[in-house]
């Protein structure tokens, strides 16, 4: 429990660096090419370390593959549009409204199967998702109608996704290869969108290399460690998690920014942590009990 607690965490670290290098390329790359620059990366980095280990790449589960590809990209592709429609908070907090989704899934499930539903995860997610919108203090206008209806399509999209690598995870196929082929359709989907949807493909500099270079590597990193905590782990707590990306973002802005956060921003972050804390106590504790009570029984 406590590695899978890390790699969610090491997930929302990566992604936070990653929104650091964003920011710095944004003035020199368009939304969908840095869509293309994000994913060639990750293939190069994956392909040596395939290689340098004598892996493979091939899969007998390329249908699955291709499905969490091609909803992961229109998820990815769906949100960038998103981002010029409205305020950023708004829409950041429209996107993290997943886990409340996975909560909502899991009610539903725990129903159908007539047993108790993971509460304590639960109640977790919704404290720490008010965490989130005390953070980014959303705001909503009826012109923001149409935009804020995509975000929430695309965090059920993203549900739909992580249910795709869970099952590619109980197929045992490894995190690497999983990120390898999202990273192969997202390739293929920024340098169609640039030239269709943008102005092209711009030659990098000295300087913005070096910044694509960090995206694609944290990016890279950020996905496969999102990959092993939802494939092989419980879902409902790397939900939970995930929103410890906000806290990890404000710190990061600070160091490197100097981006002072007001005191409601404190708050929030706070309830953030106490969210995550207490949903992995709870998920251990109950994961030990079942494992108690499955070792009673067998006895």
């Amino acid at each position: 429990m406590m590695k899978q607690s890390l790699w969610a965490l090491a997930a929302a670290a990566c992604f936070s660096f990653m929104a650091v290098f964003v920011k710095l390329c944004s003035g020199h790359f368009g939304s969908l090419e840095l869509v293309f620059y994000r994913s060639l990366i990750g293939i190069v980095t994956i392909s040596m370390f395939v290689h340098s280990q004598g892996l493979s790449l091939r899969t007998e589960h390329l249908g699955g593959h291709i499905k969490r590809a091609v909803l992961g990209t229109i998820s990815v592709g769906l949100w960038f549009f998103t981002i010029g429609q409205m305020p950023l908070g708004t829409n950041m907090t429209l996107i993290y409204t997943t886990p409340l989704f996975m909560a909502a899934n899991f009610i539903i499930l725990a129903f159908i199967k007539k047993e108790r539903a993971p509460w304590g995860v639960i109640l977790a997610i919704v404290f720490g998702f008010a965490g989130v919108t005390t953070v980014l203090q959303p705001t909503f206008d009826e012109g923001y109608l149409i935009p804020a209806l995509i975000c929430l399509f695309v965090s059920f999209i993203d549900l739909i996704v992580y249910w795709q690598i869970k099952e590619l995870g109980n197929l045992k196929e490894p995190s690497w290869r999983i990120v390898f082929y999202f990273s192969t359709f997202g390739a293929v989907f920024g340098i169609l969108g640039s030239y269709l949807l943008e102005d092209g493909m711009h030659m990098p500099t000295l300087e913005s290399g070096a910044y694509l270079i960090g995206m694609g590597i944290c990016a890279t990193l950020g996905q496969i460690c999102t990959t092993r905590s939802y494939a092989y782990g419980n879902m409902l707590l790397s939900s939970c998690l995930g929103f410890s990306a906000i806290p990890f973002s404000a710190l990061i802005s600070f160091m490197l920014f100097s981006e002072t956060v007001a005191m409601m921003g404190l708050i929030g972050m706070a309830m953030i942590i106490i969210a995550g804390v207490c949903a992995t106590i709870y998920t251990k504790r109950t994961e030990a009990a079942n494992k108690a009570g499955e070792a009673a029984a067998s006895s």
